[in-house]
């Protein structure tokens, strides 16, 4: 008698126990990298502001594993390793796969913001060539506030207003090699942890740096001069490998497509507010400012972005250039 009254509850339970089971086997994990390293300002808003607001609003049905930055697959082999699978999700500055994605120099060229050119159809325009050249799907644009500067331990000259860069061999990387032959510089292309050392021993003579991070690697100690204004916008992209986001269910697509979004702007005043913190430890550090007049400012930022759209166009063809920068670029 006991054995058949039993009976129900044993099944309900075991009904019970496999709903559990069935819930937790129904999370997807996707593993994670940064392309810089964790503690830097761009890796953290990433992990603060995607990274755990993911896992907190995707409870039992996705998450993120965070598995490292640099450390695990070097910065020039993470786009393909994003490509083939190795793993799902990559954040990186578009500007470290230009040569796969060279739209990517598009997005650096921009002075909108990521709203305003989702808003006039320009990220439909651009996202199809991150699918076909690096089978990844854009899920958002973060930390967009962040510019760029030149950083040099000499003195630089100006030049009808501008300043020249005749003599410096500066440190490049695809975001800054457009302006810098603009200035006339030398460019030299070591790795971000080598740019101390190679200041200390005259290997370069300055280098391009967004405004954020420079103080937390201790760069002020071995600079001198910051060049004003600041030029381009930071697009880090935050990519997620296409045959993995095809193979998800929609409820966790559209709690990654929501997140992507809201990171994409609270990014912004994330990094400018750390970049503010950042300026000031430069500033203690004894960086001087090098500044141009009005005249002078207004020369080098269309010098800046002119030659970044010339750059772009030297591998995107024209008709699409022209339609890329009608929406990406607001004249002044």
């Amino acid at each position: 008698m006991l054995q058949r009254t039993m009976a129900p509850v044993f099944a309900g339970a075991f009904l019970l126990l496999s709903s559990f089971t069935a819930v937790g086997a129904a999370e997807v994990a996707l593993k994670t990298q940064t392309a810089l390293p964790k503690h830097h300002d761009l890796s953290k808003s990433f992990i603060a502001l995607f990274i755990e607001k993911l896992n907190q609003a995707g409870k039992g049905v996705v998450r993120i594993d965070y598995i490292g930055g640099p450390e695990v697959t070097p910065v020039d082999k993470a786009a393909p390793a994003l490509q083939r699978g190795v793993f799902d999700i990559l954040h990186t500055p578009a500007a470290y796969h230009v040569g796969i994605v060279p739209q990517g120099m598009a997005l650096m060229a921009t002075n909108l913001s990521p709203s305003e050119y989702r808003a006039n159809g320009a990220f439909e325009m651009l996202a199809p060539h991150w699918e076909k050249k690096l089978n990844a799907k854009i899920l958002g644009i973060g930390e967009t506030g962040a510019q760029f500067h030149l950083y040099t331990v000499k003195k630089p000259v100006l030049k009808e207003g501008v300043v020249d860069l005749t003599g410096f061999k500066m440190r490049t990387t695809g975001a800054y090699r457009p302006l810098l032959e603009a200035l006339n510089a030398t460019t030299v292309q070591i790795p971000a942890g080598e740019v101390y050392t190679g200041l200390e021993r005259g290997v370069v003579d300055g280098f391009g740096w967004p405004t954020v991070g420079l103080n937390a690697l201790g760069l002020g100690k071995v600079t001198k001069y910051r060049i004003d204004p600041p030029f381009y916008h930071l697009a880090n992209v935050v990519l997620i490998n296409l045959d993995k986001w095809k193979s998800l269910p929609k409820p966790a697509q559209d709690i990654l497509s929501k997140v992507a979004l809201e990171y994409e702007k609270a990014s912004i005043d994330y990094i400018n507010a750390a970049g503010n913190a950042d300026m000031e430890g430069v500033q203690k550090s004894g960086v001087q400012a090098f500044k141009m007049d009005d005249k002078g400012n207004r020369k080098y930022l269309q010098l800046a972005y002119d030659a970044m759209w010339k750059r772009a166009g030297e591998k995107i063809p024209s008709e699409e250039l022209k339609a890329l920068r009608a929406k990406l670029y607001k004249s002044e």
